[in-house]
């Protein structure tokens, strides 16, 4: 339900409400963002305290820092505090309980008197005629003189200070704030026989901290940033605008920094509250990379998934650090684009294989037996497992990767009809050819003791 209000408002500020001059922000990948402003202006005794409104409304409130940068050597901090009980028209009611306001209701007819209280959809009202217990409904208003103690328009952050001097001062505030993120974004086409992929690469950037930032120098840091555990905290998801820049040719210089790697944008850049934003990361690239099959019982056990793969190395085309994000993959069918499937990667270096799962194959089925489970002694058991491979395509030939899980850390495998390679203590593979309209079969053995 939607109240009616109309608020007059008699308050004059005797503090400053300056805007930031510079905004400098660096966004991780967690919900996090830091944000460092720096702002000039005219200190005077009689409009202290330092009021700041165009601040995060999610905001960490021990993380804020505020220093001079040009101004009095001896500038201290002494108190700074966070108001964020932000005007609404259930708070104004409330705090109003016991005090005059003035009700039109939808008829026109004008009431006045003390508010007694303020319960669902009715409102209990003194009047010189007595108690009245008027029905609310969103076609009434209120009008009431001020803006009750307490209540602000916007999030605050307010000053106590010391060792300032009248006169011209340049301030630095930062502070972290919830409500910021960013992601890559990758967009790859495929060749008609999925040997090379043109890839695009974007970061999206959501900025739900509730203040806009104009004019911005942006940084996104790529990295997984450690931070003191908290109580969770749920958050309604607004309304998202969507903002697309397509940049300069580079759009992001990126370079390492501490244990991460860090993205500058090489201009200025506006971000707006409730916005996702998109920015190129950086210019298309044509890789070299391979459609692969795999069957993995465990995760599937008829459906054979289908990879694209490829080396992020100079050879191959690529050679740069990927942030972690997802990747949407497209194939050229004819005279248009189809989408294939997509995957999400974590940051991935230089030289590093990329395996993105796009999908399941159509025409490949896998089937995994356990023939046989015999006893050998109280501490060993032996099993003979059946693997069937089935290629259906009228005219392809494929190769498929058996992905095996071994139950126990101590295994021997006995008897094979196809090699296989031991990947680690309790994975093997098997690489199968399949002919097209065709069956292959592994079978194996393998001795599980514990």
């Amino acid at each position: 339900m939607k109240y009616g209000l109309i608020v007059v408002l008699m308050v004059i500020f005797g503090s400053y409400n300056t805007y930031a001059d510079e905004n400098y922000i660096t966004i991780y990948n967690k919900d996090l963002g830091l944000v460092k402003q720096i702002r000039a202006l005219d200190i005077k005794k009689a409009l202290l305290p330092l009021k700041f409104t165009d601040v995060a409304a999610k905001l960490i409130p021990t993380s804020v820092h505020l220093k001079s940068v040009r101004g009095s050597k001896d500038f201290r901090v002494l108190e700074q505090n966070f108001e964020y009980d932000l005007v609404n028209s259930d708070k104004i009611l409330e705090k109003y309980i016991d005090h005059p306001v003035e009700i039109i209701n939808e008829n026109g007819e004008y009431l006045k008197g003390v508010l007694l209280s303020k319960e669902g959809k009715s409102l209990v009202l003194k009047t010189d005629d007595g108690i009245k217990i008027v029905a609310w409904n969103d076609r009434m208003s209120i009008n009431v003189k001020e803006l009750p103690e307490g209540l602000i328009t916007r999030p605050t952050l307010i000053w106590e200070i010391s060792g300032y001097q009248e006169g011209q001062q340049t301030l630095e505030v930062s502070y972290l704030t919830k409500g910021m993120n960013w992601q890559a974004e990758y967009v790859g086409v495929l060749d008609e026989k999925s040997a090379q992929i043109n890839l695009d690469a974007w970061v999206s950037v959501n900025n739900q901290s509730g203040a806009t930032f104009e004019d911005a120098h942006l940084k996104l840091v790529a990295g997984d940033i450690h931070r003191a555990p908290e109580p969770q905290e749920r958050y309604l998801r607004p309304q998202l605008m969507m903002a697309v820049e397509g940049g300069s040719a580079e759009g992001f210089e990126e370079r390492e920094f501490f244990e991460y790697h860090i993205y500058d944008l090489d201009r200025l850049t506006t971000l707006k509250n409730n916005q996702m934003k998109q920015i190129s990361l950086f210019p298309s690239a044509e890789v070299s990379c391979s459609k692969k099959f795999y069957y993995n019982a465990r995760r599937d056990a008829k459906k054979v998934e289908v990879k694209i793969v490829f080396k992020n190395d100079e050879k191959s085309g690529l050679g740069r650090p990927l942030p972690a994000g997802v990747f949407r993959i497209y194939q050229k069918d004819q005279n248009s684009l189809e989408f294939v499937g997509e995957d999400r990667i974590d940051h991935t270096p230089r030289n590093e294989e990329v395996k993105l799962t796009v999908g399941k194959a159509f025409d490949l089925i896998g089937e995994r037996k356990i023939l046989e489970k015999k006893k050998i002694s109280n501490r060993s058991e032996k099993q003979t497992v059946e693997i069937e491979l089935r290629n259906n395509k009228e005219k392809e030939n494929v190769n498929i990767t058996i992905e095996e899980y071994m139950y126990y850390y101590s295994w021997e495998i006995g008897e094979s009809n196809f090699p296989f390679t031991k990947k680690d203590a309790y994975h093997v593979e098997f690489n199968i050819p399949v002919k097209a309209n065709s069956t292959a079969t592994v079978n194996y053995s393998v001795v599980y003791s514990w």
